[in-house]
């Protein structure tokens, strides 16, 4: 399937809906989930610091709407945008976003250089007007958010980007066929609150691809500073590099908890060492919803959320308004910890229809199947014992076959001493062979505990598994807050490494930087330092300079320099 994806095709997937062994007949057969380059959730397909985008785009005139969506992890935007230059505005942001799937309505395609564009670098396909039309995608964006109005997710009054989410919601449906319950709210890309970077500009940086197809990674701002000891945190990360602030309070939030884990070396280690121990517990939620995860997932998420108690301890030391915030909204989720705890063995084996994942003593019927199974020998050798003691027949033996099962074979000598309690069941030259009832009912028991105990195992964790499902917004919740976590003390380790120091943001419109480096070039250089700058562009005056100098002297580098350095600052680094 995974060679099929990268080629841009989907992958119908198809299950028995019935037992074949009850089935009179062809067994029935269902298409359960049609798997497409924007909506698979296999972690061997997906980039885990990456997150893997779907594009739903509508465009009505000059008007253009968009929604996106992180199958994986439950994100989900949506953007609106009014102007004629609605071109450049949908590939800067397609740019940013690096979508692996385009669905739009055909007024898209009815530009021909537009649509030109976006299928050389885009796998687009067009998708039925009748999802795209408005009353019928916000009936369906409410339907699925259950809620009676999308005042509260700030995107009422933007009709092109409801058409658009609306439009997304009904192809999820149509190919993933569950019910998208990990997707919990839109989030309302607002662009005045982040700095807009053109497409170019994106690629010229490097900010997070290198320039060149065959560049190494090492040339990216986001290689330089991802030092995240999660997948949540470096997919954060990336979209904090994307989407630098606009506002100095908002900035200067994040530069005061990056400050202090600063200051604070030991709790920045504590921090570090707990965060890297935690798994990906936001894309486990997506596997939650589509009933696809297995006991090591559990495993998993019971190792991170006993990571959580330290993390919070830890942040009770930090005065940070940032760090505040997220101790007062960090759930421990003890309950959930417990309950998987008890319920789920350590270093539980991949499938869960084969036994072996529910710990001894969490389910007493279990434990009785279990007994079963394993002491089976012992039960009928203490039973053989009884009857040859109860019955004087010395030689007196419990024993079995395909045909009959278990029996009590008894010696021809010994046939008068048979109690009326034996039932005949074959006669033998030298003997007989004798039932009970209470040896069928220790035989049904003792050939069928296997399979009961598979059967009931897959039961409990189904209902252990639904009563995760229920508990998924606070799992995501945490993860949320933890990839924050996680950056900030990213940010926080890059600077220690790199002596980098806090800049000071206001909305005057002057950069000034003294003794200023290319955070990128400087790392490269092996033997050679780097040479500090300085550089000073006002509000009216020297607005503008003019950099002279003959080929490799470094003018590029200088320019980059400074646009790298006004972004950082400006992501809280």
């Amino acid at each position: 399937a995974s060679k099929l994806i990268e080629k841009g095709y989907k992958v119908a997937i198809c299950e028995q809906m019935t037992d074949p062994k009850e089935s009179k007949g062809l067994v029935e057969r269902e298409v359960i989930r049609v798997m497409t380059p924007g909506t698979v959730i296999e972690e061997s397909m997906l980039s885990e610091r990456k997150n893997n985008y779907i594009v739903s785009v509508f465009l009505r005139d000059s008007d253009l709407g968009l929604a996106y969506c992180d199958v994986s992890t439950g994100a989900f935007y949506v953007y609106e945008y009014s102007g004629e230059k609605y071109t450049a505005e949908l590939m800067d942001e397609l740019c940013r976003i690096q979508p692996t799937e385009i669905v739009a309505n055909d007024a898209i395609f009815l530009n021909e250089l537009l649509t030109r564009k976006l299928q050389s670098e885009y796998y687009t396909q067009c998708y039925g007007n009748w999802a795209y039309e408005y009353t019928g995608a916000k009936q369906r964006l409410l339907n699925h958010f259950g809620v009676s109005t999308l005042s509260g997710f700030g995107c009422d009054d933007m009709p092109c980007a409801i058409s658009a989410a609306g439009a997304l919601i009904a192809y999820l449906e149509d190919t993933q066929k569950n019910s998208l319950c990990h997707i919990k709210r839109i989030r309302v890309m607002q662009r005045t609150k982040y700095m807009h970077i053109d497409a170019n500009s994106r690629r010229n940086l490097e900010l997070t691809q290198p320039l060149r197809a065959d560049g190494s990674k090492k040339n990216t701002l986001l290689y330089l500073l991802d030092k995240t000891g999660t997948a949540m945190g470096g997919r954060l990360l990336r979209t904090w590099i994307d989407q630098p602030l606009q506002d100095p309070g908002d900035i200067d939030a994040r530069l005061n908890a990056v400050d202090e884990l600063l200051s604070k070396p030991i709790q920045r280690q504590e921090l570090m060492t707990a965060l890297d121990a935690i798994y990906d517990i936001e894309r486990l939620c997506s596997r939650i919803a589509y009933s696809t995860v297995h006991a090591r997932d559990c495993d998993c998420l019971r190792h991170s959320l006993e990571k959580l108690p330290g993390v919070i301890t830890t942040l009770q030391g930090l005065k940070a308004n940032e760090f505040q915030r997220i101790h007062g909204a960090l759930d421990p989720m003890d309950d959930i910890c417990a309950l998987l705890t008890s319920a789920i063995i350590d270093n539980p084996p991949l499938s869960v229809k084969d036994g072996g994942i529910i710990r001894d003593g969490y389910n007493e019927e279990l434990d009785k199947y279990r007994d079963a199974a394993k002491n089976g020998k012992t039960w009928l050798a203490r039973m053989e014992a009884e009857e040859r003691e109860k019955t004087g027949i010395k030689n007196l033996r419990i024993s079995y076959n395909k045909v009959f099962g278990y029996y009590i074979e008894v010696s021809n000598s010994f046939k008068e001493q048979v109690p009326e309690t034996y039932i005949r069941k074959q006669t033998l030259v030298n003997g007989e062979r004798y039932i009970t009832e209470e040896l069928k009912n220790l035989e049904q028991e003792i050939l069928t505990a296997g399979d009961r105990d598979k059967a009931l195992e897959f039961e409990i964790f189904t209902a252990l598994r639904e009563s995760v499902t229920a508990e998924s917004v606070r799992i995501q919740r945490a993860a949320g807050l933890i990839a924050e976590l996680d950056t900030l003390c990213s940010l926080a380790s890059v600077a220690v490494n790199n002596n980098y120091c806090r800049p000071s943001v206001d909305d005057s419109g002057v950069i000034e930087i003294h003794d200023g480096r290319h955070p990128v070039v400087e790392r490269m250089l092996k033997d050679a330092l780097f040479v500090p700058n300085d550089t000073y562009m006002g509000e009216r005056e020297d607005r503008a300079a003019i950099i002279t100098g003959p080929n490799m002297a470094g003018k590029s580098t200088y320019m980059r320099q400074v646009a790298l350095i006004t972004l950082m600052a400006q992501i809280g680094s």
